[in-house]
């Protein structure tokens, strides 16, 4: 990958390759994956699919006052190829996060995890994860969520899709 880097003292630019780190890189956070495995429930196929970019989950996130239980469920699209690679199986892991926001409130972040092939295909099998935070690892109180932060992770950092969801109560 070529960037070019701009020297203040000489006011001159260089360009400088970077080689890609190919190792596998974890999120921060806490290991809460769920011992109930990911639940496939369909299958979608784009014809015309240019990029290998991951799709985005869609997250839904509830906060159950009386349990103080805030639950998550997550919809994510994986390549087909990384399903049959596993006997049929996501083979996933789900980290919890927690990070101070620029009005010094914690904040909560997920990370789903998995290893993604870097080739392009359209070919998505689509899981629902579902799980719960760990209120005993966030430090700032389950009730005071507004909105979580959910990212889809490949273990070998090329990509990550991440998304914004508002917390409900119920």
């Amino acid at each position: 990958m070529n960037k070019l880097l701009f020297n203040p003292k000489t006011n001159t630019m260089k360009k400088t390759t970077y080689e890609a780190f190919t190792a596998p890189f974890t999120p921060p956070g806490t290991d809460i994956t769920p011992e109930k495995a990911a639940d496939p429930i369909g299958h979608v196929v784009f014809k015309q699919r240019k990029s290998v970019e991951i799709l985005s989950p869609y997250v839904e996130a509830y906060y159950n006052a009386n349990e103080n239980r805030l639950s998550l469920n997550a919809i994510v699209y994986v390549t087909s190829k990384v399903i049959a690679a596993n006997n049929g199986m996501l083979d996933y892991s789900v980290l919890q996060n927690t990070y101070i926001d620029l009005d010094g409130h914690a904040q909560l972040q997920f990370f789903i995890v998995y290893d993604m092939p870097e080739e392009l295909s359209g070919d998505l099998s689509i899981y629902e994860i579902v799980f719960d935070a760990n209120s005993d690892i966030f430090i700032g109180g389950l009730s005071n969520l507004k909105t979580i932060q959910t990212f889809l992770w490949d273990k070998d950092p090329e990509t990550s899709r991440g998304t914004e969801t508002p917390v409900r109560s119920i």
